[in-house]
């Protein structure tokens, strides 16, 4: 069920792949075919484009290798492999709530979790930003299964969790360290004599990060560097905006690739949960419920160290902590005495959500498309559908115009790698198309009269024509 919900309209929404996703898509493809990525390298570490120096995490890139090398290439697989990590990720909350909390908030908190809209919007984009979450939420199980029982193979699974974080999302360079600092913190108050084993795990990988730095020169920090923090307040702005409730529940992020810029990154509704989770974990004071409250408002902090604000995209680390402080909340209403006022409160806080998630979502998947398509760019993959169907039924060979690579290079490159692996050919005299062949051709600038003699078929929902010289 959850994979329908997130895989409906993938391909639609959003209405187009972005750069970013191209570059993940090609380099991986590339990857998955020959071993090496479009710089050479091969099996890199950290993958980019030859005239790029925005590097990609290896979570994600070798995610999407794959994917590519179990399933058939594809836009699909590309856009599906997010989907699999937010599904990862609402399992394994599953167990953390099921450990820490009981059945009932276990399975309110899957469905709350699939159902937060900035884990519905980042399943449907390429992208790293998701891949953090199941990490993050490892982590956490780790510190619970630590706490009431503290075996060496939870300190090693915690240590680890951060680890592979690290290498997951580029944010995590600001959001790992804290949690870092926030797992020795917890060990001193746990247990002190294995504050020094958890630290020796990272040494191995604090040696990687000195050979990443010479090898992949900039991989560390890609584009993103911290600036000048001249002010308390300058540094604070940053960090206190994550918290912002007209951001976190009406507004979303500020950019249009990661919000449907009429919801909030989370759904409004959870709000009397999350309020209701938060003074149950101050009454009841106990060490591990206040670690993970303690985890949510300080894992941004550095943030502080950045000049942007209200960029949902960049906090899903914090979602499964939010999921778990609204579960205490469900548990405070649990607890009520009065069956009455219980079910009254369980129903309508149930009520209130869904319809909160079923306007999100219809607005998410019909009218957002709409809004934001000037953002992107056109459906390049429906190009390449109808290019490779009409090859393939009637035997021609499959042309692209040669012009249109210019439009987005790296773009048309994966859809041109991904349909046709042995590369399809280039042309540009539309005039003088060879025999037997079918060319993708840009519906711009095209003087119909000049190909009339060529069979023309419209690329619904795209800026393309197929043109057919039987």
């Amino acid at each position: 069920m959850g994979w329908f919900v997130l895989t409906y309209r993938i391909l639609d929404v959003p209405p187009g792949i972005n750069g970013d996703e191209a570059a993940i898509g090609l380099n991986a493809l590339n990857i998955a075919r020959e071993g090496k990525d479009l710089r050479g390298s091969v099996f890199p570490i950290f993958t980019s484009l030859p005239d790029s120096s925005d590097w990609k995490q290896p979570i994600t890139i070798y995610s999407e290798v794959l994917a590519f090398k179990i399933f058939k290439p594809s836009y699909f697989t590309l856009r599906a492999v997010s989907v699999f990590f937010a599904i990862a990720s609402g399992v394994l909350i599953f167990l953390l709530l099921r450990d820490l909390l009981g059945l009932i908030p276990a399975v309110f908190g899957f469905l709350l979790f699939l159902t937060t809209p900035i884990i519905v919007i980042q399943s449907h984009l390429a992208l790293e930003n998701i891949a953090p979450v199941p990490f993050i939420t490892l982590w956490l199980i780790a510190i619970v299964k630590y706490n009431q029982n503290p075996k060496s193979r939870y300190l090693l699974m915690m240590a680890l969790s951060l680890i592979f974080s690290f290498y997951s999302y580029l944010g995590m360079r600001l959001i790992m360290p804290v949690l870092f600092f926030l797992s020795i913190a917890f060990l001193f108050y746990k247990n002190k004599q294995k504050i020094l084993i958890f630290i020796s795990i990272f040494i191995p990988f604090v040696i990687s990060l000195l050979f990443f730095k010479d090898q992949y020169p900039g991989s560390l920090w890609g584009l993103y560097r911290p600036y000048i923090v001249e002010s308390y307040q300058q540094f604070l702005l940053p960090f206190i905006s994550n918290f912002d409730p007209s951001f976190l529940y009406i507004k979303g992020d500020i950019t249009p690739y990661h919000s449907t810029g009429k919801h909030g990154m989370i759904l409004l509704a959870t709000l009397p949960l999350f309020l209701l989770g938060v003074i149950k974990i101050v009454r009841i004071n106990k060490g591990i419920s206040n670690f993970i409250l303690i985890s949510f408002f300080l894992a941004p902090i550095l943030f502080g160290l950045g000049s942007t604000i209200h960029r949902a995209s960049r906090l899903l680390a914090l979602v499964p902590m939010y999921i778990t402080i609204c579960m205490f909340g469900v548990v405070s209403i649990l607890e009520i005495k009065g069956k009455f006022v219980k079910t009254l409160l369980i129903s309508g806080i149930t009520i209130l959500i869904f319809v909160n998630y079923l306007d999100f979502t219809a607005d998410n998947w019909f009218e957002y498309p709409k809004r934001v398509q000037s953002d992107f760019a056109r459906p390049i993959h429906l190009g390449f559908e109808k290019l490779y169907e009409q090859s393939k039924q009637n035997n021609l060979v499959p042309l692209v115009q040669k012009e249109l690579h210019v439009q987005n290079p790296t773009a048309f490159s994966f859809f041109e790698l991904t349909y046709f692996p042995d590369l399809v050919k280039k042309w540009s005299d539309l005039t003088d198309i060879p025999p037997s062949s079918a060319i993708l051709v840009g519906k711009g600038g095209i003087n119909l009269e000049l190909i009339k003699h060529l069979q023309l078929i419209d690329v619904s929902g795209s800026d393309f024509y197929i043109l057919i010289n039987k």
